[in-house]
């Protein structure tokens, strides 16, 4: 392992990292923006523990679905069943 692979894997855990907080911020904007009351003062003001547990579940179910689409194979690395044929003969 040299110096150079590492200084690009370290890159890609930032530029991935820093994708998935944006979208993670975008997502949360969007259900606070869909409810039709105040997320913030329902938590912090009424002490609303269900809503604190559902907006949980929410950012919980958006950080999984960012990180599968992070984490998977772009479509120019994938092969066809065809080339992984020839590669294998």
């Amino acid at each position: 392992m040299d110096i150079a692979s590492l200084g690009v894997g370290i890159l890609d855990t930032v530029i991935y990292s820093l994708v998935g907080i944006v979208l993670m911020a975008v997502g949360f904007f969007l259900v606070n923006l869909v409810t039709p009351f105040s997320v913030k003062k329902e938590i912090e003001e009424d002490q609303n523990v269900s809503l604190g547990i559902i907006i949980g579940a929410v950012i919980l179910g958006i950080s999984i679905i960012v990180a599968a689409v992070i984490s998977s194979p772009a479509s120019s690395k994938t092969s066809s069943p065809a080339q992984s044929q020839e590669v294998s003969r």
